[in-house]
């Protein structure tokens, strides 16, 4: 019989979202057909010991971050979105730079206007900073991968001595040549 109403307390307390045996036990009075006289206070739950423990956390030699402004910067285009802007954009495109977590936004009325956007991010940020954009990242889905892109980054190589390369996550890394 001590089997059996244990195993009731183990059910309530997995139906309870795991409640703590003792908060388990107020609950009684509370609700008919409850019976858990002998509910032990220290019962033991593998889902609340594995819950509670601490995930080891990424090697701090394996994480890459810029450690320079515009070393690495992020992107992403949003939309299309249900409520069209006051000027008409149903897009946005962000610039994020990872060693400042500084944004830029722009709106877009259709995603061919990325090109345009990031043009006029690279010029003022470059401008602002005296620095160049070395690395941009992007999902995958190519808002980055056009001709218009192919042909800017090829002549940005051939005029600065810069290998300017696509990965496979859409990431387009200028290195100077070494």
């Amino acid at each position: 019989m001590a089997k059996f109403l244990n195993e009731g307390a183990t059910l309530w307390h997995q139906r309870l979202g795991h409640l703590n045996m003792a908060s388990l036990k107020k609950l009684e009075n509370m609700v008919n057909g409850m019976n858990l006289k002998k509910v032990p206070l220290h019962h033991v739950c593998e889902a609340c010991i594995e819950g509670k423990h601490q995930r080891t956390s990424f090697l701090k030699g394996e994480t890459s971050r810029a450690s320079k402004l515009l070393e690495l910067m992020h992107s992403d285009v949003c939309g299309p979105m249900k409520t069209t802007s006051r000027g008409g954009a149903q897009y946005f495109v962000t610039f994020i730079d990872e060693f400042s977590r500084k944004t830029h936004v722009y709106l877009l009325k259709a995603k061919g206007e990325v090109f345009d956007k990031f043009k006029a991010y690279k010029a003022l940020v470059e401008n602002q900073t005296g620095m160049k954009i070395k690395t941009l990242r992007s999902d995958n889905e190519r808002e980055f991968v056009s001709k218009k892109f192919d042909d800017f980054f090829t002549r940005m190589w051939n005029r600065t001595s810069n290998k300017c390369t696509l990965h496979t996550t859409t990431k387009w890394s200028c290195r100077t040549s070494q």
